[in-house]
């Protein structure tokens, strides 16, 4: 698969996520390393948005599913994320996420048998300097499609 023609897809996939500046700097079979820059998301304090590090990573998540399952085949939509912020990100905020083959195959066998189910990652997002911001647990309702 040519991973580069997702970028579009998950650079502009809302006016809000294309406004935001995210890029998506890697894409490859099951990794992903999405980059949101802080010029556009500092709070009034002086640190990256809380509610833009959600957006990061739901986008990194999406974009994972993207770079691991044939597209087409599933649609999965995030229904919950429990968001730990854990230091003030002051520079551009990365998400990398990715996965074995065995445990992409794992993930996906119960929605495979029944056509639908929960797709849970653990993930975090970093500044540049490799400081974790946020840790979340983001859970998506995958679909089956026919």
């Amino acid at each position: 698969m040519d991973y580069s023609k997702l970028k579009p897809m998950i650079e502009e996939t809302s006016p809000w996520v294309r406004d935001s500046g995210l890029s998506a700097e890697v894409l490859e079979e099951r990794h992903v390393v999405l980059r949101l820059p802080k010029d556009r998301h500092l709070n009034r304090v002086g640190s990256v948005y809380g509610g833009s590090l959600f957006m990061l990573m739901d986008n990194a998540g999406a974009a994972l599913f993207a770079c691991t399952y044939p597209l087409g085949r599933y649609i999965p939509v995030n229904k919950a994320m429990e968001i730990r912020f854990l230091n003030m990100g002051t520079t551009d905020i990365l998400c990398e996420l990715a996965l074995s083959e065995k445990r992409a195959q794992e993930m996906l066998r119960a929605i495979d048998e029944k056509g639908k189910g929960e797709w849970v990652l653990e993930m975090d997002c970093r500044d540049t300097e490799g400081t974790v911001v946020a840790e979340a647990t983001c859970r998506y309702f995958v679909k089956k499609l026919a």
